[in-house]
């Protein structure tokens, strides 16, 4: 029954919207309390009533403006004290119940609002942001007055969807729930605080474990390596019987703690490695308390409930840094209080770089030492003991973790909220996974975000990534928690056929992120699987001999396992030379990153702030504007760290309003440099058809930018887009599309508040790296200030980019119509057509059992090099480049010398980048020869795959 009939009148509809609220659907209810406790029809959500719910994509198919309908049936009515029930949990007897005049009103307001509604895709897209799907009643409105909605002003409603947009949204929970939830979110959070950071004991009792056990730690770690080769071989987790589950949670329980173990002992060298456990031991933590406290409930409800608490937690904890920070000057973060830490931790000082730094007493430490006779620690530095010789502290990053570990808690509790949003109540099991593979994204962000804050502090792209890669295990271990054997054999066949649906074309850059990432795993898994095989053939182990019975069929592989060759069987079947030649571009793009971005610009920027240091203000704005331009201009540089250098260099000249005026700048730079990338480069390299093809000017996901930055005016979509995107290529695609330059800049114009916080951290890391005469630091409190701006300014940037790669999935999905009305780009189509059978050809001459050993070679290497480069630069960080950020002096720092920059292994995974590019090129001409000579022959073949091949 459509809510919007024509042959209802007004009264009609009143009575029943009347109906609806005093009768919700007892199936309905049922399904909500007793079954799996998800879904709802009317629930009390913080003072609002859902009636309607939106139809799911099956039953819109003829309705495609994405109206709101009633329940089809007029259910028995339910008595007071169910009608106020939550979802979940009985309310108490003094909750508040709808009285007849805001039934009324709801009816009455929801009529007018459906009057003036029109059903566009706009709306449908406006209505996805909402909290539950749904159409809601606002009690506390109703309370004071007639007007309802309609009176609300039009600023809170585009206040309340960006809110919405941004914040993860919390499921509603009675108070004691709630209030206990927390209680047990606190509980490893706290015990975190008290024994790794310095707002607890995390001084001592990282100097004990580093110090006094250290030396323990290579032998723990090949003891827990042997014990998880036999645990995997002798096949402990098919044991059956009683005893020998017990065994087998026995082990696991011993090598995991070991494990944790380990990651403590080796806390001084890996500083990052116990804020990494923290986040994958508090999904552990709440998955234990729901079994012990609340078995009875249906997992995936019972982690949609953590948003709330979660955040709570984490804003408490952010909150108390804060306080604890600006309590006393001790508890900040500036070159005095960073050796107190590194004395007090036991981090040893690097006296190699530093020779002239060392004490003559014979002792071996550094020739400065801290007083403390004044009440107040101070450095001193005696008669031939530089300034300088602070550096031996410089790779000394414990201190910072140690200092800054309630902020990085925060980031990990409120990654694990958000994602407990995607397992609301209201979700199935197959878009659950669905959600799960979309915050892979978050990685590429925080990749991005990490690019654009390097040279800021030592060791910040290293806790970002380690910690992002933590947080996406975590989150993976709480989805596996939340589905049953049965539910993952149900969804399994469903979701792998609606991926290759829905991403068929896209599957290969996937499983190409895949390789780069995980090959020396899967090659290690490999290995083990052909020692788990003979072991179980030789039958030296005779409890593993059930899991061969259960499948004859393993007895016909004599290498593998039937597990581990089933897997190798789904790869092979893929199409290895474009997997393995995406795998390669993906390493090429993070090598971009981390060694062009996050390196050499901020050595370059480095330069130019140390050499205008003496210029007047006047030509140290007319330098940086025309720096900035030609930065803007290249295409994998950022904006963040030009805005940061605008900080640092037009603060050094001591102007007052110096933030002000460089943000200022910051702003002209960005709307001059997107409108010349527009209109000078964009829009000229519109006329060449094969641009337009190679950015794909004819996909869904093209069209539905041009879709959102099309629009007049200001949006959240729109200024999400243009503040969170790429800066280069996001202004060249507005050009390439011939968007409105008027419009562009208007939508460019809010990136003020990101570059104000930007700017204003350059002027805190310059006030911070000021010392006075006595070497100690002549703004001590700088360098906290400093710190917590730079979260901020992340928290910009990051929720700006996830912000619009939200809104262009809502694009592409619910304005569907609408991106496909838009006329395609016919000299592309035409140009794609002619091209389709040369790119037949060259996929059917790229079949790997047709391509010749020698250029198999060659692509396996290419593969080889550029995944052993990203180990290396990912991992081994400290041991490939010199830490150099924006305040360093090359002189100082790098001996005068930018090659310095690079260590050995540096230039090795240098190395290795360039001969994988030059390896890649020499794969793909020999693939664009022989798929010319295959189109020349007219002899071209269908392709077939690897089955048909082999």
């Amino acid at each position: 029954m459509k809510l919007f009939s024509k042959h209802k009148t007004a009264m009609e509809a009143d009575a029943e919207d009347s109906a609806a609220i005093a009768a919700p659907p007892p199936s309905a209810f049922q399904e909500a309390t007793t079954t799996d406790e998800r879904t709802t029809h009317q629930t009390k959500r913080g003072g609002r009533f859902s009636l309607f719910k939106k139809k799911s994509h099956e039953s819109t198919d003829n309705n495609q403006g994405g109206d709101v309908e009633c329940t089809s049936y007029t259910p028995p009515p339910l008595d007071a004290a169910t009608l106020s029930g939550s979802a979940f949990e009985q309310s108490s007897p003094g909750d508040e119940q709808p009285s007849k005049h805001q039934s009324k009103l709801f009816s009455s307001s929801l009529l007018k609002k459906s009057q003036s509604r029109s059903p566009t895709h706009e709306q449908a897209l406006e209505t996805a942001t909402d909290d539950v799907d749904a159409t809601h009643f606002d009690v506390d409105n109703a309370n004071n007055g007639e007007e309802g909605e309609d009176s609300q002003p039009k600023k809170r409603k585009v206040i309340s969807t960006m809110v919405s947009s941004v914040l993860p949204k919390v499921e509603p929970l009675p108070w004691g729930t709630f209030f206990c939830l927390s209680v047990w979110c606190a509980v490893p959070a706290v015990a975190y605080i008290l024994l790794f950071t310095q707002m607890g004991f995390g001084e001592a009792f990282y100097y004990t474990l580093s110090n006094q056990f250290g030396d323990y730690s290579q032998y723990l770690a090949g003891i827990l390596l042997i014990s998880a080769f036999l645990f995997y071989i002798l096949d402990i987790d098919e044991w059956s019987s009683k005893l020998g589950k017990v065994v087998c949670y026995l082990t696991s329980s011993v090598i995991f703690l070991g494990f944790v173990l380990l990651v403590m002992l080796v806390s001084n060298d890996y500083p990052y490695g116990i804020i990494t456990m923290f986040a994958l031991f508090n999904p552990l933590w709440l998955l234990v308390v729901k079994s012990i406290f609340y078995r009875t409930r249906d997992t995936r409800l019972f982690v949609s409930w953590l948003s709330g608490p979660l955040l709570l937690i984490s804003l408490l904890i952010a909150g108390t840094f804060i306080g604890w920070v600006f309590w006393s000057s001790e508890n900040q973060w500036n070159s005095v209080t960073k050796v107190e830490a590194a004395e007090r931790t036991g981090c040893a000082a690097n006296f190699e770089e530093y020779p002239n730094c060392i004490n003559e007493d014979g002792t071996g430490e550094a020739c400065f030492y801290l007083d403390n006779s004044e009440g107040r620690s101070e450095l001193t530095f005696p008669d031939g003991c530089d300034q300088m010789c602070i550096n031996v502290y410089s790779e000394c990053s414990n201190g910072l973790i140690l200092w800054s570990g309630p902020v990085l808690m925060c980031l990990t509790m409120i990654f694990l909220c958000f994602f407990c949003t995607f397992l609301r109540t209201g979700g199935t099991g197959e878009k659950d996974i669905f959600n799960f593979g979309k915050i892979w994204i978050f990685a590429l962000c925080v990749m991005w975000a990490s690019a654009s804050l390097s040279g800021t502090a030592a060791g910040v792209t290293s806790s970002l990534v380690g910690l992002t890669l933590a947080s996406l295990l975590a989150s993976a271990i709480f989805l596996s928690a939340s589905f049953s054997k049965d539910e993952v054999k149900t969804n399994k066949e469903s979701i792998m056929t609606r991926i290759r649906e829905k991403y068929g074309d896209n599957l290969d850059v996937a499983r190409g992120l895949f390789i780069v990432t995980c090959s020396p795993i899967v090659f290690v898994y490999f290995g083990f699987s052909m020692i788990n095989q003979v072991v179980r053939r030789i039958g030296i182990n005779p409890c593993s001999q059930p899991s061969l019975d259960a499948n004859p069929q393993a007895k016909g592989y004599k290498i593998l396992t039937v597990r581990a060759n089933k897997h190798l069987n789904r790869m092979r079947a893929w199409d290895r030379a474009s997997v393995l030649t995406y795998a390669v571009y993906w390493g090429v793009a993070y090598m971009i990153l981390n060694v062009i971005v996050s390196q050499l610009t901020v050595v370059f920027l480095s330069w130019m702030i140390e050499k205008t240091a003496n210029f007047s203000m006047l030509a140290v704005t007319g330098i940086m504007c025309g720096v900035g331009v030609l930065m803007f201009l290249l295409p994998p540089v950022p904006g963040v760290p030009v805005y940061l250098t605008l900080g640092i260099v037009l603060t050094a000249q001591g102007w007052y309003y110096a933030v002000l005026f460089s943000t200022a700048v910051g702003l002209g730079l960005k709307l001059f440099s997107s409108a010349l990338q527009q209109k000078l480069i964009g829009e000229n390299l519109s006329h060449y058809v094969k641009i337009r093809q190679f950015v794909n000017i004819n996909s869904n996901l093209m069209k539905a930018m041009r879709l959102v930055l099309g629009k007049g005016g200001l949006s959240v979509p729109k200024v999400a887009i243009l503040i969170g995107g790429p800066d280069w290529p996001t202004s060249v695609l507005c050009g390439i599309m011939k968007l409105s330059l008027f419009q562009i800049m208007l939508g460019t114009v809010p990136v003020i508040f990101l570059i104000f916080p930007t700017c204003l951290m350059g002027a805190l890391i310059y006030m911070a790296s000021l010392d006075d005469d006595s070497g100690n630091p002549a703004v001590p409190w700088a360098g906290t200030a400093a710190t917590i701006t730079a979260s901020a300014t992340a928290l910009v940037q990051f929720g700006s980019m996830i912000v619009a790669a939200y809104y262009l999935e809502q694009a592409v999905e619910s304005r569907k119509e609408e991106v496909e009305a838009i006329e395609i780009d016919k000299e592309v189509k035409d140009l794609d057509d002619r091209e389709a059978h040369l790119r037949q050809c060259y996929t059917t001459i790229t079949q790997w059992p047709r391509v010749p050993m020698l250029s198999k070679l060659v692509l396996l290497c290419s593969v080889t090099c550029i995944t052993g480069s990203c180990y290396l630069v990912q991992f081994f960080s400290a041991l490939c480049f010199v830490e150099h950020t924006l305040t360093d002096s090359i002189g100082e720092n790098l001996g005068g010398n930018v090659a310095n920059l690079f260590l050995p292994l540096g230039w090795v995974a240098t190395g290795l980048f360039l001969a994988s590019m030059l390896l890649l090129a020499v794969f793909i001409g020999w693939g664009n020869r022989q798929a010319k000579k295959l189109v020349a022959s007219d002899n071209a073949t269908p392709i077939l795959n690897d089955e048909q091949l082999s």
